[in-house]
Order: C-alpha cells, then structure tokens, then sequence
C-alpha cells in the first residue's frame, strides 16, 4: 500500500508539473498569434480603405466631369494603401506563419493571392490612366472600368477573409486563455 501511495504520488507531481513545460512554449505560439491578429486587422482597415477608394472610382466613373488627375490621385492613394500598409503587414505574417495554426497560415495565403492580384489591377489602372495615347476619358474606357471593378472585388475579398480570420482567431486565442479545449483545425 505504501509503495502504491508512492506511485501515486509520483504520478501526481508529474501532472503537476508537465503544465509547466507547455506553459513554457505556450507564450510564443500565443505571442505570434495576437501579433497576427493586429496585422490580419491592420490588413482589414487598410482594405477597407482601399475598397471606399475604389467605390469612389466606380462612382467617378459615371461622371465625365472628374479629372483625370482626380482619378490618378485615387489611384496613388490606393498604391500608398498597398505599398505602406498591405505589403509591411504581409511581410511580418510570412515571418510569424511557422508558428500558426494551418488553417491561419492558408487564410493569409489567400489573403496574400488578394493583395497580389489588387496590386496588379492598382498597376494596370496606374498605367491606364498615365498613358498619354489613351485620351479616353474615365466614362469612356471599357478597360479601365474592369480593372477599377477587379480593384474593388480584391479588396472585398480581402476584408472578408481579414474579418473572419481575426475574429476566429481572436475567439480560439480567447478560448484557450479560458482553459477551454480547442480543437486544431487544417
């Protein structure tokens, strides 16, 4: 019986202290994942914006009174958006993926395909609009009101996925603090 005890007793303290050693690692999975969450945000707001500014072309489209400066200077807007607050975000998550869960890790690689394709349309609708041997006007170009439209749906599709990314993220990361058993997801 006594022997018994013992074992028990070892068996106990083990318990006790395996908590420890996770608890360890825990902090920076639990670290990269709150950081995540501010730059997949950061991305959302950024995005946002983005898309307000491309409404702001579609609309401007219908109306052959706005300049083609006024359009360049939306379109510069957007570029600064992409380049100054998409691409810093990107480039921190690539470093913190390793250390997210898979399904986090293919949210911000669909997110990063988005960015990529609304940077390509923000290029081209740039160089439409800068090219002297256009002379369309805005109203005019079929062309320019596809990349303006592809504009806008990249960058929806991007608040959409920031948005649910965050927000599931937040909740696991919330669930996991409570001490509540959150099953991985692929």
């Amino acid at each position: 019986m006594n022997k018994l005890f013992k074992n028990a007793v070892w068996a106990f303290s083990i318990a006790l202290v395996l908590p420890l050693f996770a608890a360890a690692e825990l902090p920076q999975h639990v670290k990269a994942r709150k950081e995540a969450i501010q730059l997949t945000r950061s991305i959302e707001i950024a995005s946002r914006n983005i898309h307000n500014e491309a409404e702001n072309l579609k609309m401007a489209q219908q109306n052959s009174q706005i300049s083609k400066q006024s359009h360049q200077m939306k379109l510069h807007r957007i570029a600064l958006q992409v380049n100054e607050r998409l691409k810093p975000s990107f480039d921190r998550l690539a470093e913190l993926q390793p250390h997210l869960p898979e399904w986090n890790s293919a949210a911000i690689d669909q997110m990063r395909t988005s960015a990529a394709s609304l940077a390509a349309s923000t290029n081209a609708a740039i160089v439409n609009r800068n090219t002297s041997q256009h002379g369309h006007p805005a109203v005019l170009d079929p062309e320019y009101r596809e990349l303006v439209a592809s504009m806008t749906n990249h960058a929806d599709t991007l608040v959409q996925i920031a948005d649910a990314t965050s927000d599931y993220s937040n909740a696991q990361l919330k669930g996991h603090e409570a001490g509540l058993s959150i099953a991985s997801h692929n």
